[in-house]
């Protein structure tokens, strides 16, 4: 986990966790008269929305989409501009509210919550031992006559089976272990009773926990409760699952074996015979809880609750958590860890937003520098090293290579990451290279599937492979610059097993970017290229003429789409933001198309 995303979780947590326990109370009082089973369920449902809830805060990969973003960088002709467009990682709403730490800071609480956890998890491991330890000491010796009877009786009333009735002197009351095959450790001293009220006090609530499922459920509340532990809050909440477990147990007793009154006398006559406290571990025991004063006070003035009230309250109570947990759920916020690289990003980016891209360079620069190990900085200044290069009227090849360099550690910080995969894009296109622009057009298609620009990208390259080598073939073959196709069918042939799958190819990349953006009109523009390529390649002279309708078609597509497109956008193009992902790089102007084709007849 990282600085940004423990942050994140600790700080949602700080609030979220004592939210849902306020929740979780107010709905055990409206169940204070019912049955403990139901608020026990609300009090373990509490316990796993206050680890759920912020952890699902912390910002995923799978969150991110993309959208696009405009800059307007001054061309060298002050009466125009050029536009680049590139796509960028939206802030999400948590994202939003985003709260600043110090890198130093973040460090520190990265530190404390990792050795907390550690002594937890250590104090976790060592209770784990001592029962492992208990169950181990145990012996199954004979039982007296009156306790088998006792056992058998409970057995039967619960209906369960495979039980151990086990003996040790190294518990000081009687507990339940064990999951697959669970067992119940009766303390010596009860060896001797001759109270069967007692017994079956004692054997009852721990078979009630056996039928229950107490034991696992109660390993995995403690596992769950281990990351929030560090808040009062949550050992509110885990107070209260144990409370509400031991008088669900109490209640199940009462129903089946022992009358209420009974019961809470034997209770009280184990407590008296009962010399000091068991060591921690996860058995569970009839004192488990230290609410013994409150059992004795619900046993000995019950009130039989109405099932149908009971079970209407249970749902209100669920609902009130439930809406507590929306709630916190749509006010989380996020933590992002600042260092001195921060400072230096700011000015950067307030440089870039001036468009003086060289000053952005060097503030971009001093955070690459600051932060050599983080990826942000490194595409900031790679974007900026593309516009400063498109923006110059000598374009400077070693800021292309800077610019691909900074791309390329972004990447081995983050093999998936799209802005880089864009700007390598980017790259290989400017510099012909673009075979190995395709595959990363791949990768970024392989990377997120919902991505238009990734398809849009890969088409355009597979026009840009074929297009130069097919007009090349078509003016040594005697043919002119302006016809579409290659007149000698030979040629025509040779073009068509090399080239025949990469226009097709093209085709479907460009008609998926459609799919994904119906009023894609880059996409649309290039889709008329390809099957102009494709019409050139074909035998069938009727073959050719539908595929060049078709081109025509989408030739209209486009230019409405523009029109559509230029209503709509915005007047002042979006700035960067420091408190938001680093962009990806500008989208390098198109190859230009071929010529129309000359008039019939000529």
């Amino acid at each position: 986990m990282t600085d940004n995303q423990l942050l994140t979780f600790l700080l949602n947590a700080l609030w979220q966790v004592p939210t849902i326990a306020s929740a979780a109370w107010i709905a055990s009082r409206m169940l204070r008269k019912g049955p403990a089973a139901l608020a026990h369920v609300v009090w373990v449902t509490a316990l796993a929305a206050s680890v759920l809830l912020p952890l699902a805060s912390v910002p995923h990969r799978s969150q991110i989409g993309t959208v696009e973003w405009t800059v307007s960088v001054p061309a060298a002709d002050a009466s125009t501009a050029q536009v680049l467009s590139p796509p960028i990682e939206p802030v999400s709403g948590a994202q939003q509210r985003v709260v600043p730490f110090s890198l130093n800071v973040a460090r520190i609480c990265w530190v404390a919550y990792m050795l907390f956890l550690i002594v937890r998890l250590f104090g976790v491991g060592r209770a784990w031992r001592h029962t492992i330890a208990i169950r181990r000491s145990a012996n199954s010796a004979e039982a007296p006559r009156i306790v088998e009877n006792v056992w058998r009786r409970c057995l039967d009333a619960f209906a369960l089976q495979d039980v151990d009735l086990l003996w040790s002197s190294d518990v000081s009351s009687p507990v339940t272990v064990g999951m697959r095959r669970p067992a119940v450790i009766l303390p010596e001293v009860l060896r001797d009773s001759t109270s069967e009220d007692v017994l079956t006090t004692a054997i009852g609530h721990e078979l009630a926990h056996v039928a229950r499922r107490d034991f696992t459920l109660s390993l995995l509340s403690e596992l769950l409760h281990v990351p929030v532990s560090f808040h009062p809050a949550a050992w509110l909440i885990r107070k209260g699952i144990n409370r509400s477990r031991e008088i669900a147990c109490d209640e199940l007793v009462t129903g089946k074996l022992i009358e209420p009154q009974v019961y809470a006398r034997s209770i009280v006559k184990i407590a008296q015979k009962m010399s000091g406290l068991r060591e921690p571990g996860y058995s569970l025991g009839v004192f488990d809880g230290d609410i013994l004063e409150e059992r004795i006070h619900r046993l000995t003035s019950r009130v039989e609750s109405n099932a149908k009230r009971a079970r209407l309250l249970f749902a209100a109570g669920l609902s009130t958590l439930a809406i507590c947990v929306l709630i916190a759920s749509g006010l989380a916020v996020s933590a992002r860890a600042q260092s001195g690289a921060q400072a230096e990003l700011k000015l950067g980016i307030a440089a870039s937003n001036q468009f003086d891209f060289k000053k952005a360079i060097t503030h971009f620069e001093a955070a690459v520098r600051l932060e050599p190990a983080v990826a942000t900085p490194k595409l900031y200044l790679a974007h900026a090293l593309l516009n400063d290069y498109y923006q110059g009227q000598r374009r400077d090849t070693a800021a292309l290579e800077s610019a691909r360099q900074q791309y390329l550690d972004a990447l081995a910080h983050d093999p998936r990451s799209k802005p880089a995969m864009q700007g390598m894009i980017a790259i290989g296109m400017e510099t012909k290279q673009l075979r190995e622009a395709r595959e990363w057009a791949e990768k970024l298609i392989q990377s997120d599937s919902n991505d238009k620009t990734a398809y849009y990208s890969a088409g355009v390259l597979d026009w840009a492979i074929v297009f130069p080598d097919f007009q090349q073939a078509k003016l040594a073959a005697g043919g002119r610059v302006e016809d579409y196709a290659i007149a000698n069918p030979i040629v025509r042939q040779q073009m068509r097993d090399r080239h025949f799958k990469t226009v097709e190819r093209g085709i479907n990349m460009e008609m998926a970017a459609v799919a994904l953006d119906p009023n894609y009109a880059d996409a649309m523009a290039y889709l008329n290229l390809l099957l102009r390529l494709k019409a050139g390649l074909v035998d069938h002279p009727a073959e050719a003429t539908s595929l060049i309708a078709s081109a025509d078609a989408w030739v209209g597509k486009a230019l409405a789409a523009k029109k559509e497109r230029l209503r709509e956008q915005p007047t002042n193009p979006a700035q960067l933001d420091i408190n938001g992902p680093a962009p990806g790089p500008p989208t390098p102007p198109p190859q230009p198309p071929p010529p129309p084709l000359p008039p019939k007849g000529a």
